[in-house]
């Protein structure tokens, strides 16, 4: 890390150190390096959090179709329970009238 040295107008100005300006440029590269890893660091943040929305979402979606699909099992199950259950009683009643009928 380049030491923060305060160089004077005149200094700066004259030219009267070599030193001071390749500190003064040193400095305003690490400035602006500075300023670039606090943007990005922002940027990851802000991916981050829509990441981790994405994600709710996704696992909140697969959850829904699950149950969708489980809700759709038990209704199939069901109709099928619910003909066959029919089936059972119309073959009774045929037999119950073919036993009047005898």
């Amino acid at each position: 890390m380049v030491h923060n040295y305060r160089t004077t107008r005149s200094q700066r100005r004259n030219g009267s150190n070599v030193l001071f300006g390749v500190i003064d440029t040193l400095q305003g590269e690490n400035r602006r390096l500075l300023r670039e890893v606090r943007r990005l660091k922002r940027r990851i943040s802000e991916l981050e959090e829509e990441l981790e929305e994405r994600r709710i979402r996704a696992v909140e979606w697969v959850t829904e179709n699950w149950q969708q699909e489980e809700r759709y099992s038990r209704l199939i199950t069901e109709r099928n329970r619910l003909r066959v259950r029919i089936d059972d009683l119309e073959n009774r009643l045929t037999e119950a009238r073919a036993g009047r009928n005898n």
